[in-house]
């Protein structure tokens, strides 16, 4: 049957098994195996509790997926910013390269000799000159807000995460391809961030206060956000 746990569709499948397993297929695909005579009550409370557990390895899923069709950076191509899928315009410059940003396009300005690995670096550090300063201003934002000191940053290309923080160091890391996301679930990865800060695990007390802070500020819950995330990086 075809169970629904927070906007995700799960497969369950009634087997003569012992206890309740969940898993996810490469193709991102959830299943859940229950044994006989368990209720629908009893598989939401088990959902409730690998909920974290499943939406971290759906993300991992997706980025898998992603990098199994790897962009060349070439003209034509689509690439994501703040959400929105541009094209790119590559353009042959035999001085300093550099990427500009349009309301309808990239235009990178790069080597005619660039490899792929040289047009992605000149593309993201493009990236990082737009992304640092929006950050550092919902940064400052939340720390007027919530009168705490300004963490030390770090802004990285990072593999399976969009954020984590050491609260123990003030000490926050963000993934400079959130700047290919909707400002809102760039913000949400902030909140998401600050709120380590008092609870430094992912407890249902996290969970809570995080989607407090986000109903202040107009946005959807946490899981709502990831779900956004998702679709965005998937589209």
């Amino acid at each position: 049957m075809l169970y629904i746990f927070h906007n995700i569709e799960i497969n369950v499948t009634v087997k003569p098994v012992r206890a309740m397993r969940l898993t996810v297929r490469p193709t991102g695909e959830v299943c859940l195996s229950v044994p006989l005579g368990v209720s629908t009550k009893e598989i939401a409370a088990f959902l409730e509790k690998n909920g974290s557990w499943l939406d971290r390895t759906l993300d991992k899923v997706r980025q898998k997926q992603l990098s199994s069709n790897l962009p060349q950076y070439v003209t034509g191509e689509m690439h994501l910013l703040w959400g929105k899928l541009l094209p790119l315009n590559v353009l042959e410059e035999r001085g300093r390269e550099s990427v500009a940003f349009y309301d309808d396009e990239i235009v990178m300005y790069c080597h005619a000799d660039r490899d792929v690995a040289g047009r992605k670096k000149t593309l993201y550090q493009g990236y990082y000159r737009l992304f640092r300063p929006v950050l550092y201003a919902m940064l400052h934002k939340w720390c007027d807000k919530l009168q705490v000191e300004m963490p030390d940053v770090t802004i990285r290309l990072m593999r399976t995460e969009w954020g984590s923080c050491t609260p123990r160091k003030n000490r926050m890391t963000f993934n400079v391809d959130m700047v290919r996301l909707p400002k809102d679930c760039m913000e949400y990865v902030v909140i998401h961030e600050f709120t380590h800060l008092v609870h430094p695990n992912h407890s249902a007390a996290f969970w809570a206060l995080c989607d407090s802070r986000l109903r202040e500020v107009g946005l959807a819950d946490s899981k709502t956000m990831r779900k956004m995330i998702r679709k965005t990086i998937g589209s």
